[in-house]
């Protein structure tokens, strides 16, 4: 990650809340062509359990394959005969029109598949650094007709992706699908939020990055929840450190050429994470929040070349990162990358979604940024734009107890 040197409402309403829809978008053909025709009966089966397990927490879904006759006759809208980022667009668009009609739901997106599968803007890259373009799924929730950079800083609609990668992309798909499904409960089941303070986090950061991630944690309450590399690296990883635990959070180096995440002291660059290290991850579902640089790169790999996909391999259930170069302070007060991961922690445990705890996340972003400087700079604005979700939108953190 590159370190330069330099309100949202949390309440929610007490009446009667709306049934959020869920709006999930995918390819038949493409899915088809990677998996074979009984792939595609595989993913369609789970896509039922989850529909059944949406139902239990009071989740609607409504399902566009964007390229299938009988899906989009049903959703009134004409099958896409070319796949792009921005037909798509011009398919959710319909979607969202037709899911809200006079009521005005609440309503969530999510992507199935990977790049190959639907597509990621590639827009362009307000900041002045290495990367040509920003992949990002922000215009997915935004505005109808919002396609470039400016007009997608902040979406209004939560979007989430399950990626398939490359290798064994059907299993890590109906395993997503079906850790979902199984995932949380009606909504009038939930008590709280399980406590920040409670042992369940782990936190590891770039030495020369410390006092910013300190930062972090000591916001959270994650009282020696902190690593640090050097001197660990990922010879000292073991499987301990995520037994037990259910919110990680990564303030390490990435690269777009390699599957690791590295420390750094100085000019030394050890690496602190690999692939290998979250093959097997204890104790449950985990919440993964990174600031590596290309810390949410999956395209193109498998669970041995992407460390997103890692996670997700092993059983993670949310996992927040960046697809490009990303941003954040040397030392506090924490900016950019540090601030998204901050304010999702602490969203989720405020009772939000994963899905608007992003979107939250982005406007308390925003607007930390324009009260301390008078507009969003370029790494403001670029941080908006590459930090995508993997996972279901629609679910929240556990039960406590």
């Amino acid at each position: 990650m590159v370190r330069p040197s330099r309100s949202v409402s949390r309440a929610r309403g007490t009446g009667r809340a709306q049934q959020e829809t869920l709006l999930l978008v995918s390819s038949r053909d493409r899915l088809t062509a990677r998996y074979g025709e009984g792939g595609f009966h595989a993913i369609r089966n789970s896509l039922d359990d989850f529909r059944v397990g949406l139902s239990k927490r009071g989740v609607k879904l409504m399902v566009g394959l964007v390229d299938d006759r009988g899906s989009m006759s049903g959703l009134g809208v004409t099958p896409l005969k070319r796949i792009t980022a921005a037909s798509v667009k011009g398919v959710l668009d319909a979607m969202r029109e037709r899911a809200s009609g006079r009521s005005k739901p609440p309503l969530s997106v999510l992507i199935l598949g990977g790049h190959e599968v639907i597509p990621y803007f590639k827009l362009a890259n307000p900041a002045f650094d290495s990367d040509g373009e920003v992949l990002s799924d922000n215009p997915y929730g935004s505005r109808p007709g919002a396609l470039s950079s400016e007009k997608c800083l902040l979406p209004d609609v939560p979007v989430g992706r399950m990626p398939d990668g490359e290798g064994r992309g059907l299993d890590l798909l109906t395993a997503q699908l079906a850790l979902a499904a199984r995932a949380g409960g009606p909504p009038e089941s939930r008590r709280r939020a399980l406590d920040n303070r409670d042992g369940r986090q782990l936190a590891y950061t770039a030495a020369v990055w410390q006092k910013a991630s300190r930062e972090v944690a000591k916001g959270l309450g994650w009282e020696g929840a902190l690593k640090v590399s050097p001197p660990l690296t990922h010879l000292s990883v073991k499987k301990g450190w995520f037994e037990g635990k259910t919110h990680l959070y990564f303030n390490l180096h990435g690269s777009d050429r390699e599957p690791y995440w590295f420390g750094q002291q100085a000019n030394t660059y050890p690496t602190a994470l690999s692939p290998r290290n979250v093959t097997n991850l204890c104790g449950g579902p985990k919440v993964v929040v990174t600031e590596a640089c290309y810390g949410a790169i999956e395209a193109g790999r498998g669970s041995e070349t992407s460390m997103a996909l890692a996670f997700l391999s092993a059983g993670a259930l949310c996992f927040l990162g960046s697809t490009c170069v990303a941003y954040g302070a040397l030392v506090p007060p924490v900016s950019e990358a540090d601030l998204i991961a901050l304010h999702f922690f602490r969203n989720l445990h405020n009772g939000m979604t994963y899905g608007k705890a992003l979107v939250n996340a982005r406007a308390q972003l925003a607007a930390l940024a324009v009260s301390r400087q008078g507009y969003l700079d370029e790494d403001d604005r670029k941080t908006l734009l590459e930090f995508v979700l993997f996972g279901d939108p629609t679910l929240r953190l556990p039960l406590a107890g």
